[in-house]
């Protein structure tokens, strides 16, 4: 006997579901999608337990008809194509016709609607995947769905769920792309009856970008508008030398569709490179409008991929675009790629003054000879990046950026355990207009932990939050975004880890974003100052994120390049 066999219905049907709905996030993006589709003005997503127990959402769309409330849950069903060739038409982000039977498969849903402005509408109960009721209700025009029990009936699938927050987060973020994708819709979020975010109908993207971000945000942007052809790219990018750790501040949408594509974003942040201080990344919010038959936005299931038809165009249109937009504006050191004539004899010098290390240029700057009973000596510093130290008999390279950030960590590590962290007072007032997904990262644990930091941080009005105190050897205009960065250290650790390892994360994220950069010239007593503090370190060797501080070369491994051994 063979030992193929067909799946059951019930097995197929789930497996198939599974594909469109992962998790709470899948069921809310195809519901928010879908309200968008019916053009709806205002849309109000609410949770409970992250989506776990409940998703809802609401909008003042066209409705569902009487006669296509049943359709609709039937796969293939679908409002937005009728033949193949309507895809090369495709301005919709649902097409499918499987997120209502698909959530239907693993879910419980109630369904309120209405497609008239009489007050008349319909209510349905949907249990099992079978309509169980059906009756006519007041209501106004547009729907409201009630997921409920997601994954009840598919244990497989639900014991991977997250936490409520780590099953949150990713719906707040959704939420806050699909915001700047459409400003013109007002979007509002709930968790477990608590406001999460409510962003108004805005005027324009600028508006839009203000409410999800804050001003300081917007102030570091500026406009981009570029048409080429049939194509244009608008929306707002980094000014010249600005940019961001990180590049979780990149959202593209290809005729309003947020889009993950490696094209867009192996374009911006390229193009962007000759701008910005390496350890720095561009911002963007950036949509592209093309002819709909130029994409192929049928390649994943749930819709998150597009593909381009000609990629490398689109890399042009973007880099264009990026260098008509901040006109040729490159930072001054990107000019400097060879050391101007006379520098190279003046390297040879076994010392060189402060003055004259300050006004130089050349690639490998020389300090002044150690005093006060070190067991090293500061050679230099090479390519305003990294310290070059002479100690007992050895050469060592010395990455300024994480030497500092582990000097930094083991500081604030000692003062975290000892609850003993020096402060310091804000001299004028540090207020922090913080995202959705910061001011929720800031709960009384994330307080608590930044009070154990040495912070003294206080909520204002809405997401504001004052900065009172701080630990005095951190730099005061470096404060904002360090806390700005532990508090998204905090949204990405959804993995259960023990405490130590997790604040541990939190310090050094905080570490690593107060810590002197690359591309910054020190002058030699700063040098020699934190080659010191380095050499202190209970771990010299790795910075917290355990990458490399020190290349040492001894006097052998030279001689052997040189051909003397």
């Amino acid at each position: 006997m063979g030992n193929i066999k067909v799946l059951a219905e019930n097995v197929f049907r789930k497996i198939a579901a599974g594909e469109v709905i992962e998790r709470p996030l899948s069921v809310v993006k195809e519901l928010v999608e879908n309200a968008v589709d019916a053009g709806a003005a205002e849309i109000v997503v609410e949770l409970r337990a992250g989506g776990k127990e409940m998703v809802r959402v609401e909008d003042n769309g066209c409705g569902f008809a009487a006669d296509d409330i049943e359709l609709a849950f039937l796969r293939h069903s679908t409002s937005k194509l009728v033949e193949l060739e309507d895809l090369d038409r495709l301005l919709t982000l649902g097409f499918r016709g499987e997120a209502l039977p698909s959530i239907l498969e693993v879910a419980d849903i109630d369904l309120e609607t209405a497609d008239n402005d009489a007050g008349r509408g319909w209510h349905c109960l949907f249990r099992g995947g079978v309509l169980r009721e059906k009756r006519q209700v007041a209501r106004r025009r547009g729907s409201a769905i009630t997921v409920r029990g997601l994954f009840a009936n598919f244990p497989v699938r639900r014991k991977f769920m997250k936490s409520d927050q780590g099953e949150m987060r990713p719906i707040s973020a959704f939420l806050e792309t699909t915001a700047l994708a459409r400003p013109g819709i007002a979007f509002t979020l709930r968790h477990n009856g608590r406001l999460v975010f409510h962003y108004p109908a805005a005027a324009n993207l600028s508006e839009r970008i203000y409410q999800v971000f804050g001003k300081e945000f917007l102030d570091g942007l500026q406009p981009l508008e570029f048409v080429a052809g049939p194509c244009r790219l608008q929306g707002f990018v980094s000014t010249a030398q600005a940019g961001v750790s990180g590049r979780n501040r990149q959202f593209f949408t290809v005729n309003g569709r947020p889009v993950r594509e490696k094209t867009l974003q192996a374009a911006f942040n390229n193009s962007f490179q000759s701008y910005l201080e390496k350890s720095r990344s561009p911002v963007g919010v950036v949509d592209l409008a093309m002819p709909p038959d130029q994409i192929d936005v049928n390649i994943h299931p749930m819709k998150l991929e597009i593909r381009f038809l000609d990629s490398q165009r689109i890399y042009q249109l973007m880099q264009q675009a990026i260098h008509a937009t901040l006109g040729g504006a490159l930072r001054p050191e990107a000019h400097a790629t060879h050391p101007p004539a006379g520098v190279a004899q003046q390297s040879a010098m076994p010392v060189m003054t402060s003055t004259a290390l300050m006004g130089g240029s050349s690639k490998l700057l020389y300090a002044e000879p150690a005093t006060g009973g070190d067991d090293f000596r500061v050679l230099g510093q090479y390519l305003d990046s990294y310290i070059v130290v002479e100690r007992k008999g050895e050469l060592l390279v010395i990455d300024q950026h994480n030497a500092r950030e582990r000097v930094l960590f083991e500081r604030l590590q000692a003062g975290y355990r000892t609850g003993a962290v020096p402060p310091a007072q804000a001299l004028f007032p540090l207020l922090l207009d913080l995202t959705p997904a910061e001011s929720a990262a800031l709960d009384d644990s994330r307080l608590e932990f930044f009070r154990r930091a040495g912070f003294d941080l206080r909520r204002m009005s809405g997401a504001a939050v004052e900065v009172k105190a701080y630990p005095q050897f951190l730099s005061e205009g470096r404060i904002r975004e360090s806390v700005r960065a532990a508090l998204r250290e905090s949204a990405a650790a959804d993995a259960p880890v023990a405490e130590t390892a997790r604040s541990d994360g939190f310090l050094a994220a905080l570490a690593c974003h107060d810590a002197v950069k690359v591309n910054q010239r020190l002058l030699p007593d700063e040098m020699r100052a934190l080659v010191r503090d380095l050499f202190a370190c209970a771990n010299p060797n790795f910075c917290p994120h355990r990458r490399p501080i020190i290349v040492t070369l001894t006097l052998e491994d030279i001689e052997k390049r040189l051909k003397r051994r």
